[in-house]
């Protein structure tokens, strides 16, 4: 990152490295409070990212299982949010670990796609308790901590980095880096600023207008990539944020990591975008694109679930109310791989019975035995499994 590469507002942000003569990192510009004039992006795709997320909270009153549909969503969430980072495990996977707590056969970074579900998990509660007042640094740091949590024992978890930080390329000079985020002794006022500006947003009396919800979840995310405030897992507790913000103000936590890590390049390039140039529309138009395929996608795989359960109910249609094999298949939307035991205190039966249940899905088609000789004795429903794994459908561009 050479200073020529920085727009001229930008400048008087940069300071020297110590230790590094040739090298100048970027200390994060105040977090805004509105989008410059102009920069708010693509006006027909925001707008459309707005409707599509009072469409998606509109549909969700509608489905009979919600809580289910979003536990496997989350779960995806934190998949695709990893794999944005490098991770290899995939939605199966991962579900076959949450069920068997073993690895066998697993990538060992399982285990990092499962700390998110945690950290998500944790979010989600703390938002539904507090709300937006929920969404603190404390909180912030909490996440990272359960996110990094199997790192060395000396690895600063939930703690700033005390070292400079720079980011791409690899193998390259540090001078010729993406972007060379805030000196260590930096981090914390501009974390406390982001806190204060955008995290717990609340619209000043002296503001004309309150901040659109989606403009604050890009803003939030942008800022603290910007600060990149921790050694690793930026990314990840970054993206956690907007999910979150949506949930601690009513919204469905929808979630964006799908559309994000279809497009990674575009992504990244977006926020640097923001960063070394001030410019915001590249970014404000790929996170209304990610919210109008998310929206759409979330909205498209309850609607397919629900034809999923009534179809397997009409295959089940010859077993009593009241038996596994009757009450099982609609549970299967939000545990799609299961293990007898699972079944059994899902449905608080027996082993016996949860056993006799499954391998009656198993005759009708609907579950099937997972790779024993890897996984242990886990079922799959892989109708379930085939639509979770498809990527949100792209959105077509859509003229200023």
């Amino acid at each position: 990152m050479r200073r020529e590469d920085i727009a001229v507002p930008l400048r008087h942000y940069l300071v020297p490295v110590e230790g590094r003569p040739n090298l100048v990192a970027m200390t994060a510009p105040p977090t805004p409070r509105r989008l410059p004039p102009g920069q708010s992006g693509n006006r027909q795709l925001f707008a459309d990212a707005n409707a599509g997320l009072a469409r998606l909270e509109q549909a969700m009153r509608q489905w009979p299982t919600p809580d289910l549909v979003t536990r496997t969503l989350a779960r995806r969430e934190a998949v695709q949010s990893s794999q944005i980072e490098g991770t290899q495990t995939d939605l199966d996977q991962l579900l076959v670990y949450e069920a068997t707590l073993g690895l066998d056969g697993l990538p060992a970074d399982v285990v990092v796609t499962e700390r998110y579900v945690q950290a998500l998990q944790d979010g989600l509660e703390a938002v539904r308790v507090r709300g937006r007042s929920a969404i603190d640094l404390a909180l912030v740091n909490h996440l990272h901590s359960v996110l990094m949590q199997d790192t060395p024992e000396d690895f600063p978890k939930g703690r700033y980095r005390q070292e400079q930080a720079v980011i791409g390329p690899l193998g390259g000079r540090p001078e010729d880096a993406r972007f060379v985020p805030s000196p260590p002794d930096r981090i914390g006022e501009a974390m406390q600023e982001l806190e204060r500006q955008m995290l717990q947003y609340q619209a000043a009396e002296d503001e004309q207008f309150e901040l659109n919800i989606l403009a604050q979840l890009a803003i939030a995310h942008a800022q603290f990539e910007t600060i990149h405030p921790y050694k690793d897992g930026n990314g990840r507790t970054g993206r956690l944020l907007m999910p979150l913000i949506l949930a601690a103000e009513g919204y469905p936590p929808l979630y964006l990591s799908g559309a994000l890590l279809r497009s990674k390049d575009t992504y990244y390039d977006a926020l640097n975008q923001v960063q070394i140039k001030g410019n915001w529309v590249p970014w404000m138009d790929m996170v209304s694109r990610a919210v109008v395929e998310s929206a759409n996608d979330a909205i498209a795989i309850a609607e397919d679930m629900q034809r999923l359960v009534a179809e397997w109910s009409v295959k089940v249609s010859r077993y009593r109310g009241d038996s596994v094999a009757r009450r099982l298949p609609a549970l299967l939307v939000g545990h799609p791989v299961v293990t007898a035991s699972q079944v059994a205190s899902l449905l608080e039966v027996s082993d016996r019975s949860a056993l006799t249940g499954i391998y009656a899905l198993e005759e009708a088609g609907i579950l099937s035995k997972g790779n024993e000789k890897k996984w242990g004795r886990t079922y799959h429903a892989h109708a379930v499994l085939k639509r979770l794994n498809q990527l949100p459908v792209r959105v077509a561009q859509r003229p200023r």
